[in-house]
């Protein structure tokens, strides 16, 4: 978040809201991890905080309330960001029933599966709310008939536009080197380009992965994988960005959400979609570039086939499409996803010369969220 507000010449002082997005608390200690990392930064005690948890969307969630915020007149500067430390989630003993129980049958919960898994809430198993997202995954793709083979084939693209935009020097720009602390087995580095993107990966490779337990076509190979991950944008009013000097690298036009079956969450966004294009009052064929969220290859894939059909038949071009890979090769930490989807975009269209484009979320327990972004240099 700091790194956020010096790259754009913002005082941390200036700073009125912070909102950041975060599924799992548990690794902090549970609490408002946005408030905590905000203090643990250097932010003025003055400067507010809260956390959103709207799942895989929680960080966009973040950015479009700020938003909001703005074009009401009740912020000027804020900053969106999201977080998510997948690798150290903890474990939790769950109470049963009585209240304070002190003893007694408990449930140990693994809480990085908690918003799919459980608490088993007996009113949500009742109407299956409660799916893990992995067989959501393959339900999209049992629905709209996918094969193995298109599903692997969308995942090898994902790797090799990754690799291609990190060796350019292309993911590099919205990137923010870490230095990792050295241990008695390991130097000291420089953390600056995400983990899990697999350059020589293969057709060959990714079709001789055994699917997963519970599915017929998901694998490591075409699924995000597990990572820690922060990201965080600032926005302002037009008034305050001029008065800091601060170059707007984007405008947020217009956002949507849509609900449905949480069994086949993944396609949400084909629907949340349609509706950001009508309250941008823009038709499919204005967007330069198509940021669809890659939870799992074939959620992208049912994605792409399903907003043909609510698009009237319009087919997103392939070269407008994730043009810097996505979550299979970059990684999904859940909470950061968003942010990190808003500044990819933001920056793809600065870096094209590009006008107008738009990314859809999809999130756990049924839904989709989409954002409409216009770069105002080329208006």
């Amino acid at each position: 978040m700091v790194w956020a507000c010096e790259r754009v010449g913002v005082p941390l002082n200036r700073i009125e809201d912070v909102a950041a997005g975060c599924v799992n608390v548990a690794h902090e200690g549970m609490g408002d991890i946005a408030r905590w990392a905000a203090l643990a930064a250097g932010f003025p005690d003055s400067v507010p905080a809260a956390t959103v948890n709207r799942f895989c969307a929680s960080s966009l969630t973040c950015t479009i309330q700020l938003a909001h915020a703005i074009r009401c007149g009740e912020l000027s500067v804020g900053v969106a960001a999201g977080v998510e430390s997948m690798s150290r989630s903890g474990w939790a003993f769950m109470k049963g029933e009585a209240p304070f129980m002190p003893r007694g049958p408990v449930l140990l919960l693994d809480t990085m599966w908690s918003g799919a898994g459980g608490p088993p809430n007996p009113n949500l198993l009742a109407r299956d709310a409660y799916v893990d997202m992995m067989r959501t995954a393959q339900n999209v793709a049992d629905r709209y008939g996918l094969s193995r083979g298109e599903i692997d084939a969308f995942a090898l693209r994902s790797h090799l536009h990754a690799a291609a935009a990190r060796d350019s020097g292309r993911l590099a720009l919205e990137i923010h080197p870490v230095e990792i602390p050295g241990t008695r087995k390991e130097a000291a580095r420089l953390f600056e380009h995400d983990e899990s993107i697999r350059a020589d990966t293969t057709a060959e490779k990714l079709a001789a992965l055994p699917a997963q337990p519970n599915t017929t076509q998901m694998t490591a190979g075409n699924s995000s994988p597990l990572n820690d991950g922060a990201s965080a944008v600032v926005l302002a009013g037009g008034e305050a960005a001029a008065e800091l000097g601060a170059e707007p690298l984007a405008r947020v036009v217009a956002s949507a959400t849509h609900a449905l079956d949480p069994q086949v969450m993944g396609i949400a966004p084909a629907f949340a979609i349609p509706k950001a294009l009508a309250r941008a009052g823009l038709a499919p064929r204005d967007i330069d570039i198509w940021e669809v969220h890659e939870a799992y290859a074939s959620v992208a894939v049912a994605i792409l086939r399903e907003l043909k059909v609510q698009l009237d038949g319009f087919e997103v071009p392939d070269e407008k499409l994730n043009p810097n890979g996505g979550a299979v090769a970059i990684g999904h930490p859940f909470g950061s996803s968003g942010t990190r989807y808003v500044l990819t975009l933001a920056t793809e269209l600065r870096e094209r010369g590009a006008r107008y484009g738009i990314a859809g979320v999809c999130v756990g327990s049924g839904q989709g969220v989409a954002i409409v972004l216009e770069n105002p240099q080329a208006g």
